[in-house]
């Protein structure tokens, strides 16, 4: 991939705690991108109180949250491409990224209705085999088993592991959801066990657990989802770094547009598949 990484992420510091800290460096010298992305996880748009609105107040609620919603999906591959160009030592200005959630809200979106389905559906199951009725549970304010809560922590931090590098491989190498899956799975397996520490770390486990089972009042929520999500952004940042290391980028905004042939990026030398856009 053309352009050498930094100081920090150059081969004789390699490894996931340098990843991490340089992470943590480009989080902190571009504090705008950490920003961007606690203002849309605490976007305030809980329509559960929709009776203390008028009806035109929840209408704006929800169509806010939509947006907020499709936004974030898109912000998830300009954080990606934020972290490629903070490895390349090539600054990227906020508009820019803002530029390119346009291009990625398709592809996220379709990827994460396809987990959400996956996830939801072994939620119902799972209730269905501990003899649980979840629809009557928001009326009767129950709380949920034990077991129940175990099973669905071990649910969603199984998720994240296999996701791990499905979404790099969705902003750097592919706009194909699908095709992003396949590249993903397979890299886990051709890169183990060095990219354990990668797999294991469970940003997305953490946030969908506070998502599902939140803690305490409005204010220890809002802490722990703030500390959720920039624990998220330094492992992204991580695995951005790993996945670069074997993969390289299509361009200088990874997958986020068709280039011509000219621009794109040459595959690296050891890949058995160079990167290129699906349809």
């Amino acid at each position: 991939m053309p352009g050498p990484f930094p100081p920090e992420s150059s081969p004789s510091r390699v490894g996931f705690g340098a990843d991490v800290a340089s992470a943590a460096d480009a989080l902190i010298r571009q504090p705008s991108v950490p920003l961007v992305s606690l203002a849309l996880v605490l976007f305030p748009g809980d329509t559960s109180r929709s009776g203390d609105h008028s009806a035109v107040a929840t209408l704006l609620i929800t169509a806010a949250t939509f947006t907020d919603m499709l936004f974030y999906a898109g912000w998830l591959g300009a954080e990606r491409v934020f972290f490629q160009r903070r490895l390349e030592g090539k600054p990227v200005s906020l508009p820019h990224l803002l530029r390119l959630v346009k291009p990625f809200v398709s592809r996220f979106l379709v990827l994460g209705v396809f987990f959400g389905i996956v996830f939801l559906s072994s939620f119902f199951a799972l209730a269905d085999i501990l003899g649980m009725d979840i629809t009557h549970l928001p009326d009767t304010a129950a709380q949920l088993p034990f077991s129940f809560q175990v099973w669905i922590a071990v649910l969603a931090i199984v998720t994240d592991f296999s996701l791990t590098f499905v979404t790099p491989a969705l902003a750097y190498t592919t706009r194909s959801a699908v095709r992003s899956v396949g590249i993903g799975f397979a890299m886990i397996g051709q890169t183990w066990p060095r990219s354990a520490l990668y797999v294991l770390c469970p940003p997305l486990a953490l946030n969908l657990l506070n998502y599902i089972f939140p803690v305490g009042g409005l204010a220890l929520q809002l802490l722990l989802t703030s500390v959720v999500t920039l624990v998220g952004l330094l492992a992204k940042g991580a695995i951005a770094a790993f996945y670069l290391r074997e993969r390289g980028s299509y361009s200088e905004d990874g997958a986020a547009y068709r280039v011509p042939p000219d621009r794109r990026r040459p595959p690296l030398a050891h890949l058995n598949e160079a990167p290129t856009v699906s349809p």
